[in-house]
């Protein structure tokens, strides 16, 4: 059946409240666009928080790395720290890595390696703290040993009877003395002897200027410490003071005397002329006396009345207490590293340094 030619299509366009309503979703739509076009701009935004966190935590995870296998320190304060690490090059020298900031608010956090220029790690950095964990121990040392200068260990220089005693084959003159020494001695030795001596007769003679252990009567002992000769071809026909070189005569205590003996080395009828005072007295250091012998050592005799006018000079070992001694050691550091104006975007982070190393100046 065919349609009425009457009948008529529905209207195509839009009224008025529809176009309304239109507009009305439009708006609402843009308005959501507008907004996530703002999060989306903020979040690529240098300076906002989770990007300046980001960057800090970066800088700082490179600080702490390095750290940990630091070998020595060389700088360390709050803002700055100087640190050795391992070869890393192959040139078989240990690099030096220098983290800083200036302290200044803006300023870069840089790192310099080798001495080499300071490259920026981390820009607008707002702080920067550096915290050192430290063990330290304090050690007593051992006491130190301290020789002495030359010195006068004893001596009886001046006669006020002045006597001569032929040294011959048997005939032989000694003196037993105590060392004079400085409070807290350890131990002394003799360097140099003296003793006045002239030619007796023919100028062929040879004696042997001693230093012997004594026995309990301060007597001398068949123990000679060290001998030096004394030629009789080198002495003169009056009195002078003949000195002697001795090396070997060390490490004695304090108790310990010794005796000073002119015996023979060489056979001859008459070796040399040795000079004593008659009217020396016992004590100062020259107690025992004259000694004499005529049997070649076998036995000895003590003029307690008679000194020989000789002179000692030594050396004192001393020992001291040396001051205690602190050493520290580097365990770990600590860092809080923030970049940008928000404190929120601070990181913290720490490291326990592996090899300990040993601080050794402030």
């Amino acid at each position: 059946m065919q349609e009425s030619a009457t009948t008529r299509m529905p209207p195509t366009g839009h009224t008025l409240v529809e176009m309304v309503a239109a507009l009305a979703i439009v708006s609402i739509l843009a308005l959501g666009v507008g907004s996530a076009m703002l999060v989306a701009s903020r979040a690529v935004d240098p300076d906002n928080r989770p990007r300046a966190t980001h960057a800090a935590a970066q800088a700082a995870a490179r600080l702490i790395r390095e750290l940990e296998f630091a070998t020595a320190f060389t700088e360390r304060t709050t803002h700055a720290v100087t640190f050795t690490v391992a070869d890393r090059d192959g040139d078989a020298a240990e690099e030096t890595i220098r983290y800083a900031w200036s302290g200044e608010t803006g300023d870069p956090l840089t790192r310099a390696l080798n001495g080499g220029t300071a490259v920026a790690l981390l820009d607008d950095v707002r702080q920067c703290d550096l915290a050192y964990d430290l063990k330290s121990l304090t050690e007593q040392p051992d006491p130190t040993r301290n020789e002495s200068a030359e010195q006068p260990l004893a001596a009886h220089e001046v006669a006020g009877e002045a006597r001569n005693f032929a040294v011959q084959n048997d005939r032989w003159v000694g003196q037993y003395f105590d060392p004079s020494l400085t409070a807290g001695a350890l131990s002394w030795r003799v360097t140099r002897v003296l003793v006045k001596a002239r030619i007796h007769g023919a100028d062929k003679g040879v004696a042997g200027v001693q230093l012997r252990l004594p026995d309990g009567s301060n007597h001398p002992t068949d123990i000679v410490l060290e001998e030096v000769p004394m030629y009789e071809d080198r002495l003169t026909d009056g009195y002078l003071w003949q000195e002697f070189t001795f090396s070997h005569a060390g490490g004695l205590p304090p108790s310990r005397g010794l005796c000073l003996v002119v015996a023979c080395i060489r056979d001859d009828a008459d070796l040399c002329d040795v000079q004593y005072d008659g009217e020396g007295e016992e004590g100062g250091g020259n107690a025992g006396g004259l000694l004499r012998t005529y049997d070649g050592g076998a036995s000895w005799t003590r003029d307690a009345g008679a000194c020989l006018l000789f002179s000692i000079h030594g050396t004192v070992t001393t020992t001291s207490e040396p001051e205690p001694v602190t050493r520290t050691w580097v365990r770990g550091v600590r860092l809080r590293l923030r970049a940008g104006p928000d404190a929120s975007t601070a990181v913290e982070s720490g490291v326990r340094v592996l090899n300990a190393p040993e601080v050794l100046s402030e």
